[in-house]
């Protein structure tokens, strides 16, 4: 019984997984998309250009690195439940390998290109 639960879990931890990566990039997507539409948005003034996009940033609990003429770092930590789920199968014990890993892997950080408003992950 306890083999069939560490497997079932392992396998809605590849499918938690696969379906937090899809939403990932939807959502890395809407990002560049709300960046375009800010940049090319001629009744700004640069100056609220630069603060709705940081804005929009913050309100999704990114954390700014460095802020360039024309390029914006952004990071921050997210926790996987569909790699906790695949770690947990793992006995059990794996869970407390997973939150070990948690909280000493890096942030994902994003590259905002503040001229084309594109966004580059990495």
């Amino acid at each position: 019984m306890t083999l069939l639960l560490l497997l079932v879990a392992a396998a809605a931890g590849i499918v938690v997984l696969l379906y937090e990566k899809r939403l990932r990039e939807e959502n890395i997507a809407k990002l560049q998309n709300y960046v375009i539409n800010v940049l090319h948005d001629n009744k700004l003034l640069e100056r609220e250009k630069m603060t709705r996009i940081i804005d929009l940033f913050t309100e999704n609990r990114y954390k700014i690195d460095d802020m360039k003429n024309d390029m914006l770092v952004v990071s921050r930590r997210e926790f996987s439940v569909g790699a906790s789920l695949i770690w947990l199968s793992l006995a059990g014990i794996g869970l407390i390998i997973y939150f070990i890993y948690y909280f000493l892997k890096k942030p994902e950080t994003l590259k905002v290109d503040l001229q084309t408003g594109t966004i580059h992950a990495g």
